[in-house]
């Protein structure tokens, strides 16, 4: 994915996106080490793996010439998406609106407003989420603007396309000998899940993709609920319009807390600060290597770092041993969640 269109200001010119690097980890599971290959999108420009979608937005846009010189770009972001896309409109010569919600972490507004992007803070809305919350401001904005354009990170084919046709591609040549046994990806809007899992099934059919949801999405279809510990970029108020039932093999709903959890023991024993959808991939893989003896190589896409959310830097415990989270029953002790983040504990680089 090219650099192209130089323009004044944050950016001299738009940056080349891709190639992201490839970190292997051991976890002792079951009397095995089970290797992890860790994709660190962090490394894209922009911080994310949502730099690799909103270039595809806007490219499928302009392809169509929707989106054109002196059009305004709209969006409803999180975080992630709302940087990159400040970024690269910046980059590309388009005023850009982002609408977010109250819990998106203030050094990502920050981010935005610095590329130069108005930031809008979606109110909340009676019996409603906060995504249909942010998603009623951007079609306010449309209806009274005819100058605006949506780029629509929950429908556009880019989304999901831009992840078969590259981020997979660059996943599996990372592979080793033999493939992968199973691949771990955290859902939001599902298009990064949906994309993989379909050049997956056509070129590494043998590989099975694990979806990880938060409880209380519904992303992946299940029961909306209160999220207190809400981490931003893992899970959605409403079910994905990209995900089908082929694109995956097994779920793993995780507490927001406990990927905190998982991303705190692997900061501590590896010195990686994932992002918490990060901790939440790397968490299912090995609560789904703790239950199938088969999978020894497992890959978890890591969509950002953890540097920009608050509540990760507040969930290190002061002794790395207690809950994250006060007020927050743990889970059982039997619980696969519960004997996964106790091999967290183990996790180290290879070679260590």
């Amino acid at each position: 994915m090219k650099g192209r269109n130089p323009f004044p200001g944050a950016l001299a010119a738009e940056p080349t996106i891709g190639g992201t690097p490839v970190r292997r980890l051991r976890v002792p599971v079951g009397g095995r080490s089970v290797r992890l290959w860790l994709k660190l999108e962090a490394e894209n420009p922009f911080g994310s793996i949502k730099a690799r979608t909103a270039a595809a937005l806007l490219d499928a846009l302009e392809a169509t010439d929707e989106l054109r010189p002196g059009r305004r770009v709209v969006e409803s972001t999180s975080g992630n998406l709302g940087v990159a896309l400040a970024g690269l409109c910046r980059a590309r010569g388009y005023p850009c609106t982002l609408v977010v919600e109250p819990s998106t972490p203030r050094a990502a507004i920050d981010r935005m407003v610095d590329y130069g992007a108005e930031v809008i803070t979606a109110g909340e809305i009676p019996g409603g989420t906060t995504l249909d919350a942010r998603l009623a401001a951007v079609r306010e904005i449309l209806d009274r603007d005819d100058n605006t354009v949506w780029t629509n990170q929950y429908a556009s084919p880019a989304n999901p396309r831009v992840h078969e046709a590259h981020t997979a591609v660059e996943l599996v040549e990372a592979a080793p000998d033999g493939g992968y046994d199973a691949v771990a990806v955290a859902v939001s809007t599902g298009g990064t899940l949906a994309g993989i899992a379909t050049h997956l099934r056509r070129h590494s059919p043998a590989t099975k993709v694990i979806a990880v949801d938060a409880v209380g999405s519904a992303a992946m279809g299940g029961t909306p609920g209160d999220r207190p510990y809400k981490l931003a970029g893992f899970g959605s108020g409403r079910v994905s319009d990209f995900v089908r039932r082929q694109h995956w093999d097994s779920i793993v709903r995780l507490r927001d807390v406990d990927a905190a959890a998982a991303c705190t023991r692997i900061r501590w024993r590896t010195g990686l600060f994932l992002g918490g959808s990060g901790g939440a991939a790397v968490l299912a893989a090995v609560v789904r290597a703790s239950l199938d003896p088969a999978l020894r190589e497992l890959a978890c896409v890591c969509p950002d770092s953890g540097d920009k959310y608050p509540r990760l830097n507040e969930a290190i415990p002061a002794d790395r041993r207690t809950d994250p989270a006060p007020g927050f029953e743990p889970a059982t002790a039997d619980d696969p969640v519960t004997t996964a983040l106790d091999l967290l504990d183990h996790i180290s680089a290879e070679g260590e």
